[in-house]
């Protein structure tokens, strides 16, 4: 059975038990369906992680981030910004961080000489 047809069926069984009023039963089901989501939210592709260091922005708000030579990203404008608390986070940290919306990232020149 593929997704769509576990997906269906779980539905299925979502509206008979709330047709009767079963919270139980609606809960478990409802617990179901987020969990035959999971796999699919977890194999989702990354946005492609800029390889140069220097300062970012993103796409959706223009906040302002900084990668440095250990591939650690920071935002510049909020200490401990990432869901973990830290101040600094690899990509992976800064995707599940930031919504879909934030990518790309675009690449600032500072004009320093050292973002080239």
């Amino acid at each position: 059975m593929n997704i769509f047809q576990q997906r269906e069926q779980i539905l299925a069984n979502l509206i008979e038990a709330y047709r009767e009023h079963d919270e139980e039963k609606t809960n478990h089901l409802l617990g179901q369906l987020k969990e035959l989501d999971k796999p699919a939210e977890q194999e989702k592709p990354l946005p492609e992680e800029p390889q140069e260091k220097g300062y970012y922005l993103a796409a959706n708000d223009g906040r302002l981030f900084y990668k440095d030579s250990d591939d650690d990203w920071s935002a510049v404008s909020a200490d401990c910004f990432w869901n973990n608390g830290f101040t600094y986070a690899k990509w992976p940290l800064v995707c599940a961080t930031l919504p879909p919306e934030a990518f790309p990232f675009k690449r600032v020149k500072t004009g320093d000489g050292d973002d080239d």
